[in-house]
């Protein structure tokens, strides 16, 4: 009987161990991935931060120019409301062009780097 209790305890450590090692190996994954993430962050050209920028903000932006636009209805003399609203126009066309283009260059870049390298297959953890 004492030596099936003692082959019950080293599957079960060898199961724990088994997990370990599993633990690890998704962790050196995650560690490995943020890394070139950071890396990737370092390398990034001004163009390509404006870009994100645009594309996250420029809704709030083009909010904002015709919100003040519209307040400002109240306060301009009604001779200038017309080179007011042209200003605001050409502004939020150039915008609504620079988020056009970003999202076309974006799907360009998007399938460049899918046929330049994939990204590591994450590991297969056994249970």
């Amino acid at each position: 009987m004492p030596d099936h209790e003692k082959e019950v305890i080293d599957v079960e450590s060898a199961v724990r161990l088994k997990e370990a090692e599993g633990k690890i190996e998704i962790q050196r994954y995650e560690l490995e991935t943020a890394a070139k993430f950071r890396e990737l962050e370092l390398t990034e050209s001004a163009k390509e931060v404006a870009s994100k920028h645009l594309a996250k903000f420029a809704g709030l932006y083009l909010t904002f120019l015709v919100s003040l636009f519209i307040f400002s209805i109240k306060f301009v003399p009604s001779e200038s409301l017309a080179v007011v609203a042209g200003l605001i126009t050409l502004v939020v066309t150039n915008m609504s062009t620079i988020l056009k283009h970003i999202v076309e260059n974006g799907k360009k870049d998007k399938e460049e780097e899918e046929t330049k390298a994939p990204l590591p297959k994450p590991p297969v953890v056994k249970k």
